[in-house]
């Protein structure tokens, strides 16, 4: 059979994985550690910015909630160009006389992420109003900025450490524990942000940016040290970045569509109970100080539940069904809960709650293996054009979920309000009749959407299979005997 593909370098070699005459360490624990500890970090300082920024600036430093929005809205509309500009960047300009492709990005991007982060938190309450404004908007663009000089790097690094399928599925798994431990510094936070009348004590933000800054960039120095890149990167000649050009190439990379688009329905839908949740427990279970936080964490469980079996159902199924056969279980069960009654007692919240976990449960591996169906992804582009483009593939993914992240602050609290939610109403409680029971239905509408839309992008777009995804890496890493056409023969895909 014809091969009409382009020339693809090997990206690994075929069994001892040689650099510079000495056989370098196999892939092991100091990977898997390391590789978390650059999410760990990464989350440190994404965290204390999401957490708090807008409390910071609204209530201890004074900018309008008008302004605030807007800001909100530009900075996003930033955050989907910076990302792939950064990755086109990083595939077209190679650090002189380093040895890594990614390392010397990440290790600019972690300095300016101790300044950048604290920064942000500058007490500055009695200062003009258009300094506020201006502040809060340079101080965040440079914290993005530094932020996806680090980050994009990072997630493309984890195609550098190993071709294997399983290795990858692992070091995925790793940095969804790392990112969650980060995380979860949420929980701990708010004891020392708050008095005792719930009002921010802005001024201690800027030292614990400060603080969380000097941790996070010891984890990217661990992270740097410990991890070993074992897959040969290709560097490009020097070349100007063409940001249609990218952006064509992704139309064209039919698996990573896929992923775009069951990351969207994840963040949209599928997780929209991390903010559907606080209004119900508000306005109709109760309790909401405390059964929010119960809610979310139940939310997570199933991903925790995965994470010792999620290399051994990959080795036998494959990423692609690991993550599509849970789906079912979601969305069966968000259309059963659709119908159950849930009235506000403890038989009601308590059945809300087991819903809530069942309907979860689909999204659990798909938020531990999205990253290393990044990586398949990125395979997949460069045995479809000869080109090996980490940092663009991995920059458009983050730019599909940031864009997933603006649309879910507002879809499910407009879905919410369509069925009768006043926010404005004093108590809260005060809603007219029925909304409550109906806003239950819309939160499990919302996931049953989710689950939906997911399984749609799995079965109909994305087309890398168990046996796919072993012929690219054989065929990127051992032989040129098996041609595009035999690899994507089974999905159909033959553009």
């Amino acid at each position: 059979m014809e091969d009409n593909t382009a020339p693809v370098t090997p990206s690994s070699a075929p069994d001892a994985e040689i650099s510079n005459g000495n056989a370098l360490p196999p892939f092991g624990w100091k990977d898997k550690i390391g590789y978390a500890l650059g999410d760990f970090g990464c989350n440190l300082s994404f965290a204390l910015i999401s957490a708090f920024m807008v409390d910071f600036y609204t209530q201890y430093i004074g900018i309008p909630s008008a302004a605030w929005a807007v800001i909100i809205i530009m900075t996003k509309i930033w955050d989907g160009v910076n990302d792939p500009i950064m990755g086109g960047i990083m595939d077209a300009i190679h650090v002189k006389n380093a040895k890594s492709k990614f390392k010397p990005w990440m290790s600019i991007g972690a300095i300016g992420l101790i300044v950048s982060g604290a920064i942000v938190f500058l007490p500055i309450p009695n200062a003009a109003t258009w300094v506020k404004i201006t502040v809060c908007v340079v101080t965040y663009l440079l914290w993005d900025i530094c932020y996806t000089l680090l980050n994009v790097p990072y997630g493309a690094l984890s195609s550098a450490i190993t071709g294997n399928p399983i290795e990858r599925t692992q070091l995925s798994t790793w940095r969804s524990i790392g990112a969650a431990i980060g995380g979860a510094l949420c929980v701990v936070l708010p004891m020392f942000v708050y008095d005792d009348n719930n009002n921010i004590m802005g001024g201690r933000l800027i030292w614990i940016g400060i603080i969380l800054g000097a941790i996070a960039y010891v984890a990217y120095m661990f992270c740097l040290k410990l991890t070993t890149e074992r897959v040969a990167v290709p560097k490009a000649e020097k070349q100007k970045f063409n940001y249609i050009k990218t952006l064509k190439g992704f139309l064209k990379n039919r698996p990573l569509l896929g992923l775009c688009l069951a990351s969207f329905a994840q963040i949209v839908f599928l997780m929209s109970c991390t903010q559907t949740a606080k209004w119900l427990f508000q306005v109709h279970f109760g309790n909401a100080d405390v059964m929010v936080t119960v809610a979310t964490v139940i939310a997570y469980l199933p991903m925790v539940f995965f994470i010792p079996f999620t290399s051994k159902i990959v080795k036998k199924i494959g990423t692609k069904l690991a993550v599509a056969v849970p789906l079912f279980l979601s969305l069966i069960a968000s259309l059963v809960m659709m119908f159950v009654p849930m009235p506000a007692n403890t038989a009601g919240t308590v059945t809300f709650i087991v819903g809530l976990m069942l309907v979860q449960t689909g999204g659990g591996l798909f938020s531990l293996l999205a990253w290393a169906m990044v990586n398949d992804c990125i395979d997949y582009q460069q045995i479809k054009t000869g080109m090996r483009e980490e940092g663009s593939v991995y920059a458009l993914y983050s730019l599909f979920r940031k864009i997933s992240q603006g649309v879910a602050l507002s879809l499910p609290l407009l879905c919410m309000e369509a069925v009768g939610y006043d926010a404005n109403v004093k108590p809260i409680t005060a809603q007219d009749p029925g909304v409550a029971e109906r806003m239950v239905t819309v939160s499990f509408v919302l996931m049953f959407v989710g689950a939906a839309l997911m399984l749609a992008a799995f079965f109909l777009v994305y087309n890398l299979g168990k046996k796919q995804v072993e012929e690219i890496s054989l065929k990127l890493g051992k032989t040129n005997e098996i041609t595009l056409t035999d690899v994507l023969n089974e999905s159909g895909d033959k553009d």
